[in-house]
């Protein structure tokens, strides 16, 4: 497994259209079964787009997404997983990311709670296999 993914705060997540355009996203990923996840809503785009088109890379990167040059690129396909899968990957990112999982999850778990949610937002994983790791 990667150190550069093991260590990094973020991860820019690219998958790919089905006209092959690249889309990018800063997630926060954890490793888990031999791959890295991540919590995502249900219903975002990137769901859908690993469903058409499981290819996806990884790299390092900043908060909003900002990739230095010179930063390895890890292929590998992506998959979406079951519920059971998806809270147990949500337990291994509130550990990695404790104090900001307090401060930026939690109060929208709570607000989803308070309107008559479930209170669990982005209940739902990608779990992400690399290519040669």
């Amino acid at each position: 497994m990667p150190k550069d993914l093991d260590r990094a705060q973020y991860v820019s997540f690219t998958s790919f259209k089905r006209d092959g355009g690249a889309i990018s996203l800063p997630v926060w990923v954890v490793p888990f079964e031999g791959g890295y996840a991540f919590t995502t809503d249900p219903d975002a785009f990137k769901v859908k787009r690993i469903r058409n088109n499981p290819r996806v890379t990884l790299r390092v990167c900043g908060a909003r997404g900002g990739v230095k040059p010179g930063v390895v690129e890890h292929q590998g396909r992506a998959e979406y997983v079951d519920a059971d899968t998806a809270a147990r990957v949500n337990r291994a990112i509130k550990r990695k990311y404790w104090f900001a999982y307090r401060v930026l999850i939690a109060p929208s778990n709570l607000w989803s709670k308070l309107r008559g949610g479930s209170g669990t937002a982005g209940h739902a994983a990608i779990k992400v296999t690399l290519d040669n790791p």
